[in-house]
Formats: C-alpha cells, structure tokens, sequence
C-alpha cells in the first residue's frame, strides 16, 4: 500500500509504501453502484437538487451518507442468500485498485493515458463538464474493474488509516461521493 516516495504528485500520507496480507478472499463489483440501483433498492435519489448532478440510472450514486449505505447492504443481503455484499476495507479497494500493478495507476505512469481509463477533474475544462460520468466508459484495470481510478469517490468500510490493514474505526469517514461493493462468498459457490 501506499506509494514509493520517488512517485510524482504523491501525498505525504501515502507513505511509507508498505506491504499489506490480505487473508478473506474478496470480489468485487466491476462498476460502482449505480443510481439505478440504488434508487431500486432503497427508493431515494440522494443526488437530486445538487448541482451538477445529472440524473441517470447508469450514473454512480452519489451523496449518499455512511448510515444509507448500510442500510443499503443490509437490504441487498436480505433479498439475496447467496451472496454476503460489504463494502471493503481501505487496504482491500487500493489492492482491487492496482489490480497485480506497481505503476502510479493500474495503466501506468503515462499521464497521457488518463483519458482512455479516467474520469477526472480537468482545471481547464467547463465547471459544468465537472461532474460523474456513466459508469464503465473508459477502460477498466488489468482485473476488468471499472472507474477505480477517478469518476467519483469511494467509500470503505473502514475509512482511512495508514500503516494499519483494517484502517481506522468503522464510520468514521460518513460521507463520500460514490462507492463500490464487494462480495464475498466460498469460492465453491463461485464454481
């Protein structure tokens, strides 16, 4: 985890790069959840009457608060039995992340290719061109997961808390702008 202190653009906080074990085996959805979804699920549009939100069910639902995300899991996890939805921890999405990669990004270094695999804040774009985009546009990393880097924020189950693999205390980031889940079930049931 974290990034070598050689890496251009890093934050202070990202290091010491460090390794991190990862024991629960761990799948992930290949797009964030969407408004579509998440306004079948829980029958809400958090995102409505903010500005710049388009409405789109293939859009990344966004605004959503720490204690509507579990109740969004906990309705998920009652109306499916063979699978247990969670979100991740901060170690779990940065490996889902980097996807088996050492580069800046899964794609690598080359800032040039940010705009085939990355939705983006662009200073010289529009105010208005800044905001989510439908999910799984751009490429997605070596494991096919989409949107990983950039689009909208993710939101994990531990918050963020460097040197430690679960993080820091459950909740205590409760806000973010977007989220992925992740699965876990036997691999049998996989099979």
């Amino acid at each position: 985890m974290g990034s070598p202190e050689s890496e251009s653009g890093r934050e202070t906080d990202e290091s010491p790069q460090h390794e991190v074990t990862i024991s629960t085996e761990c799948h992930m959805g290949k797009y964030a959840v969407t408004r579509g979804q998440w306004e079948d699920i829980m029958g809400t549009a958090p995102w409505e009457g903010q500005s710049r939100v388009p409405s789109s069910p293939t859009f990344p639902a966004v605004f959503v608060s720490w204690n509507d995300v579990q109740e969004f899991i906990t309705r998920i996890n009652a109306s499916d039995g063979d699978w247990t939805y969670r979100l991740p921890t901060e170690a779990e999405w940065e490996y889902a992340c980097r996807a088996g990669t050492t580069a800046m990004w899964s794609f690598g270094e080359d800032r040039h290719a940010m705009g085939e695999h990355v939705w983006y804040v662009d200073s010289d774009a529009a105010e208005e061109d800044q905001t989510p985009r439908e999910v799984g546009t751009k490429l997605p990393n070596p494991w096919g997961l989409y949107d990983m880097h950039g689009n909208a924020w993710e939101i994990v189950v531990d918050g963020y808390g460097p040197y430690d693999p679960l993080g820091i205390e459950s909740g205590t980031e409760p806000y973010r702008a977007g989220w992925q889940l992740w699965l876990t079930t036997p691999q049998s049931a996989l099979d």
